[in-house]
């Protein structure tokens, strides 16, 4: 199935990454995201994209799944860490994470990007692409992300290829590889 993904260039996109643990699944997708989608509508926190990890070069990071999320702004995005019913049902979200990496914004720009729901995907984290490989897109890190793991660096998606498949043997230092595919349902 073919989707699009549509970025504006208004905003952040922030890059988030999880693992939930087995037999909660309902925890987070049916009592905590219900809570919060108030709190997400009135801070204009818009989820764009899910998609699934399906392998991954880091030793140190094994989500299952993540989502590429529209942020407006910095003070929207705490304005939502700091509400009451966030904080109220975070802790069912985090009873049932494994661990959840999220705050990490990219700016983000004008374009629309067509994506197949049934294509494994590359996304990419890195300083220095090593491909030359033509981009989907290319996103740098914000300066003024909440968090600044991936600060210097882009997340770039493609198509996974062979050259990609290559990547994932080399050290996450130099570039953190996720085998990907996304949800068109969320688009």
């Amino acid at each position: 199935m073919t989707f699009e993904l549509t970025l504006k260039s208004d905003s952040f996109i922030d890059l988030a990454f999880g693992k939930v643990i087995k037999g909660k699944e309902m925890q987070v997708f049916g009592e905590y995201f219900p809570l919060i989608s108030p709190v997400l509508e009135e801070c204009s926190i818009q989820t764009l994209c899910s998609f699934v990890v399906l392998a991954t070069n880091s030793p140190d990071i094994a989500p299952e799944q993540g989502a590429l999320t529209r942020i407006p702004s910095t003070e929207n995005f705490a304005r939502f860490h700091n509400d009451p019913r966030f904080i109220q049902a975070r802790p069912l979200r985090d009873d049932a994470m494994e661990f959840l990496a999220d705050g990490n914004f990219f700016s983000s720009l004008d374009e629309v990007v067509t994506l197949e729901s049934d294509a494994d995907y590359a996304l990419i984290i890195t300083e220095n692409y090593p491909l030359h490989i033509e981009r989907m897109l290319e996103l740098t890190a914000a300066k003024d992300s909440p968090k600044q793991t991936y600060s210097g660096k882009s997340v770039v998606v493609h198509p996974w290829n062979n050259d990609t498949e290559q990547l994932m043997n080399t050290s996450s230092a130099e570039a953190i590889v996720f085998r990907i595919r996304f949800n068109p349902s969320d688009s």
